[in-house]
């Protein structure tokens, strides 16, 4: 199934607070973007679909994948 432009998501700040968590994600781990997610209020049951079910995610805008890209960045000395 293709997303269609309806199912994109209208609300800007919690779709970039996903395009985020996804990121996050990619480089670190599922709790570490989950809770970014939440910190961000994006809602349970959306942090569950787009961590549980990649196929039922939204394609982000280019403008997000640009805005929302994470460099590496050297670990820090604690």
């Amino acid at each position: 199934m293709h997303m269609s432009e309806r199912q994109r998501r209208s609300d800007e700040p919690t779709a970039n607070a996903v395009a985020r968590g996804l990121n996050i994600l990619a480089v670190r781990d599922a709790e570490l973007a989950r809770r970014y997610m939440r910190h961000k209020h994006v809602p349970d049951h959306v942090i569950e679909r787009v961590l549980g079910h990649p196929g039922l995610r939204r394609r982000e805008s280019v403008a997000q994948s640009v805005s929302e890209a994470i460099t590496p960045s050297a670990p820090q000395d604690d």
